[in-house]
């Protein structure tokens, strides 16, 4: 006789949590394509361009001079080198190797920040909008999710006010996300500044800033991140980034911190029994994607097409405030009006 698997095998972790809601809207509107429907799916974070040839050519390089083993849990050398060269360059964070950590993709560095770190009834505080993932990955690690809801009257940003009302004692972490997915809206350097003083006054608590959409920006707007912005929280930030949106390398699925040493090798620990290192081939060709020419990405959008994403159907009333006009392609988000 045959024994079906019962749904109370399942642990009681898992239903905490739901399937990814991104990835649902894409295996949707991809049967959808597959049927010979036109669909514009507006879920992941899909850059419209392709990977440039270069970091192309160095993936088949590596392939060709087998570069096909094991490599150091969270990280060739070459990489780490590149990534300390990266944040020096671009953020003026000073970093050695040992403060890197490489993982299969951004969502892989923040899983394993949190379960190095959370505590059953750990807090950590989720500006909202955000990405669907953090809560789940808070829950998924052991953690309670904290949002804190940021209007359009904000910006879809937090304000010093907001924080210090979420901090708690039970408070590990602050989640930054800047550009956000899914508003847009960026932080400026003074906005982290005001964040930043409040985290002084609490000395505890943790920051996880996500700067994925770091070179994908509208305007002129000026990026900061707040380990720079602050250099006093330099040993409580970590700086999580990736080649996904810049390179359009969302499929080579490669991520990257920086962050105090401790915790990058407590990090390394729980990445070294899950999926060991990322795919040697590429890492390779993150290398290449970080030291190539800088002109190989999108790096600031023009004007023009923020304009041409933001803009509305003569059918629908304009928003009340440009609040929503954003500073990042990931999305043009608007509240609903009546």
């Amino acid at each position: 006789m045959t024994v079906q698997f019962q749904q109370e095998s399942l642990s009681g972790r898992l239903k905490t949590v739901k399937p990814s809601p991104t990835i649902a809207i894409t295996r949707l509107a991809t049967e959808l394509r597959r049927g010979g429907a036109d669909i514009i799916a507006l879920s992941q974070g899909e850059p419209d361009f392709d990977t440039p040839d270069h970091i192309k050519a160095a993936a088949k390089k590596a392939i060709d001079d087998g570069a096909t083993k094991y490599t150091d849990v969270d990280g060739i050398p070459e990489l780490k080198r590149a990534i300390v060269q990266k944040f020096r360059n671009e953020n003026g964070l000073d970093y050695e190797t040992t403060n890197i950590s490489v993982g299969t993709g951004g969502k892989q560095v923040i899983f394993n920040a949190f379960s190095a770190t959370l505590d059953a009834g750990d807090e950590v505080i989720i500006p909202a909008p955000y990405w669907v993932s953090y809560p789940d990955i808070v829950l998924l690690t052991g953690g309670v999710p904290v949002a804190v809801a940021c209007g359009e009257e904000s910006g879809f940003k937090l304000t010093a006010s907001a924080l210090e009302a979420a901090i708690t004692p039970r408070t590990k972490w602050l989640v930054l996300n800047s550009p956000s997915n899914p508003t847009g809206a960026g932080y400026s350097a003074a906005e982290l500044k005001a964040i930043a003083e409040v985290l002084l006054r609490h000395p505890r608590v943790l920051v996880l800033t996500d700067d994925m959409y770091e070179h994908i920006r509208y305007d002129g707007w000026e990026f900061s991140t707040i380990a720079a912005v602050e250099p006093r929280l330099h040993e409580r930030v970590l700086t999580c980034n990736g080649v996904s949106k810049a390179y359009a390398m969302t499929g080579w699925r490669i991520g990257y911190a920086g962050g105090p040493a401790a915790l990058i090798r407590a990090m390394a620990t729980i990445q070294s029994q899950s999926t060991t290192n990322p795919s040697s081939i590429s890492q390779a060709a993150a290398v290449a994607a970080l030291t190539g020419p800088s002109t190989s990405s999108p790096r600031a959008m023009p004007s023009s097409r923020s304009g041409a994403i933001c803009a509305w159907p003569r059918s629908m009333r304009r928003p009340a405030s440009p609040a929503g006009r954003p500073t990042a392609p990931s999305t043009c988000f608007r509240p609903a009006r009546d």
